[in-house]
């Protein structure tokens, strides 16, 4: 007699025998006891899981001599010629060589014919989403009203394939993937059953390698068992399979989180020598970091791991070496596994990757930091311990941010950027910046009454750069200050706007001349000469001469000679330098230094602020 694989030797014959899909298998079970029968039934799910054994299944709860019955009885003629594959009221048709239209038409024809034997016509269509889009539009009229004794039932692995015409058609059962502990006990159920001893771990192995599917864990099974003589061993298992056993795994775990790249390399060497495959193998060890990962913060984590109860304590002492870079070695061992799979030498690339797993150092958490930056400012400070984090915030307002407090920074300078139009100039806070002795212009004295108006203008404090040419001082005479003259007439006529861009030239009793830096300016400036004659005039309260020039020479030294806009950017520039020399000598960098040792700081980068 020739030899039965054991996929199909222990094939399920019942609904009781279908691991891992109680949910589908219960749900039928009911339906039949109910009669609550669909005529067409959708099995999705990956390979090997049970969709067309659960299909047979349905077909002989339907056709056996106690039918309708959700438990068959697997004796009776109907039951035993689904069981061998030759009942002619059950047909299994493969979707993915018979997706013509012509194929379904046939089908089609036959569906009016009564059953030979049993009470329904089954027909079971594997990898049906490879049907073409006629023969899927000539299935529609029929799947949705067939005879009363055709039932359908369609098996697929890509359900999203599907047109939505037929998934309204049909009643939908999603099969799992079976868990690695269930597989392991279904496996070592068939090795009983054969009077074969085993180890658990080789199991263990190949339920890991079957991937959730029955039929390739016991066809992976079939495999190892054709080349073992006596107990089947892990190491058997993973010399077969050509896989990393787990003492390999564990090994590699234990030497990249004690940070051992000798070990580590020499255990690859030795998987490399065994004949292993090494891309198999870096994923085995991406699995293997994630299970510390998982039992970092996981507290029954046993559940979601793919190891022994027996594994559990070695890969919880892993995880505890491991803390607070268990992420870290995921990501970059996710990152190997990539690399390995597309290298021309997959084992320099292994070796090199893990030698860099064993050199990673561990990631603080944010928190511990900052408290050894409030403890390194309260040292330095000799201030007072600060309030605990999960003491309550004080009364009526939110709880300061100590690091930012204790440092002291000053509060935030009003924005310095252009007054609005009419708006008197507010005078900049006094800003401590170097003196740089200039040598005075070879020119007469100003008078002393002169010197004191200078002295309490606004613009005092602001400091004036180097001007390349030197200008005779403004004649200032008996009339009010030029930037509050400007103030008032840019509050009373908004429509002299370009008075901003003034400079007094000349500015005395009877006679002022204004000078424009910019061809364009005096150009809109010439229109209006009358309105800012007539202007000037009401303001300071006598008739005027006024003229207009293009001033073109470089800034005056002094700023009572500048224009309005002229002194507003100056004002700018010095809120600037004065806030990143605050950056350069912020005390934070002193802390870091004294906590981190040797840091290198960016210059700062000052962006304007936002009201």
């Amino acid at each position: 007699m020739s030899y039965l694989v054991l996929a199909r030797k222990y094939r399920p014959q019942t609904f009781a025998d279908v691991i891992g899909q109680e949910h589908v298998t219960r749900t039928l079970q009911n339906a039949i006891r109910r009669g609550r029968i669909h005529h067409a039934f959708l099995f999705c799910g990956g390979r090997g899981t049970g969709k067309t054994t659960t299909a047979r299944i349905l077909a002989k709860a339907l056709s056996c001599e106690k039918a309708p019955t959700p438990d068959p009885c697997n004796v009776c003629p109907a039951c035993i010629e689904i069981t061998n594959g030759t009942s002619v009221d059950v047909q299994e048709i493969d979707a993915a060589s018979q997706n013509r239209v012509e194929d379904i038409r046939e089908l089609r024809e036959s569906i009016r014919y009564a059953p030979v034997r049993g009470k329904k016509k089954l027909y079971i269509l594997d990898e049906v989403h490879m049907l073409s889009t006629s023969a899927f539009n000539a299935l529609l009229k029929t799947l949705e009203e067939p005879p009363p004794h055709a039932l359908f039932v369609f098996a697929t692995t890509d359900p999203h394939k599907l047109p939505q015409t037929i998934l309204s058609r049909v009643q939908r059962y999603d099969f799992k993937l079976v868990p690695t502990a269930r597989l392991v006990e279904h496996l070592g159920s068939v090795l009983g059953q054969e009077g074969i001893v085993f180890e658990p771990a080789a199991l263990q192995l190949v339920a890991r390698e079957g991937q959730g599917s029955v039929r390739d864990s016991l066809s992976l099974l079939d495999q190892v068992l054709a080349s073992t003589e006596g107990t089947l061993t892990e190491e058997q298992a993973s010399a077969v399979l050509g896989v990393a056993d787990r003492g390999l795994i564990v090994g590699l775990g234990r030497a990249i989180v004690d940070r051992e790249p000798a070990s580590a390399l020499q255990l690859i060497d030795s998987a490399y020598g065994r004949g292993f495959d090494l891309l198999q193998l870096a994923k085995t060890l991406l699995g293997h970091l994630r299970d510390l990962l998982v039992i970092s913060v996981v507290k029954d984590p046993l559940p979601l791991l793919e190891a022994t109860p027996s594994e559990l304590e070695e890969l919880k002492s892993q995880a505890e070496h491991s803390r607070g870079r268990a992420e870290q070695l995921f990501h970059r061992m996710m990152r190997v596994a990539d690399e390995t799979s597309r290298a021309a030498l997959p084992r320099y690339v292994l070796e090199v990757g893990v030698v860099e797993l064993c050199s990673i150092e561990p990631m603080q958490p944010i928190g511990e930091l900052v408290d050894r930056l409030e403890h390194l400012e309260e040292r330095l400070s000799g201030a007072s311990p600060a309030r605990p984090r999960s003491a309550a915030p004080p009364a009526g307002g939110e709880e300061p941010r100590p690091f930012a407090a204790s440092t002291a920074r000053p509060a935030p300078r009003p924005e310095p950027s252009r007054a609005p139009v009419g708006a008197a100039i507010a005078a900049p806070a006094p800003v401590s910046v170097p003196v740089v002795a200039v040598p005075a212009p070879m020119a007469p004295a100003p008078a002393p009454r002169v010197a004191a108006a200078v002295a309490t203008a606004p613009i005092a404090s602001i400091t004036p750069p180097i001007a390349e040419h030197v200008v005779p001082p403004v004649v200032l005479g008996e009339l009010a200050d030029f930037q509050q003259t400007v103030s008032r007439i840019l509050t009373e006529y908004p429509l002299l706007a370009i008075l901003d861009d003034a400079r007094p030239v000349v500015w005395q009793q009877g006679t002022v001349v204004l000078g424009f830096e910019k061809d364009t300016s005096l150009e809109m400036a010439e229109p209006k000469r009358q309105s800012i004659k007539a202007a000037l005039s009401d303001i300071l309260g006598s008739e005027i001469a006024l003229d207009l020039r293009l001033d073109q020479a470089a800034r005056p030294m002094d700023p009572a000679r500048w224009s309005r806009h002229e002194l507003q950017t100056q004002a700018v520039s010095d809120d600037k330098m004065a806030r990143k020399r605050e950056a350069e000598q912020h005390p934070a960098r002193q802390l870091l230094s004294d906590a981190f040792g040797a840091v290198s700081f960016l210059s700062p980068t000052l962006l304007d602020e936002v009201s």
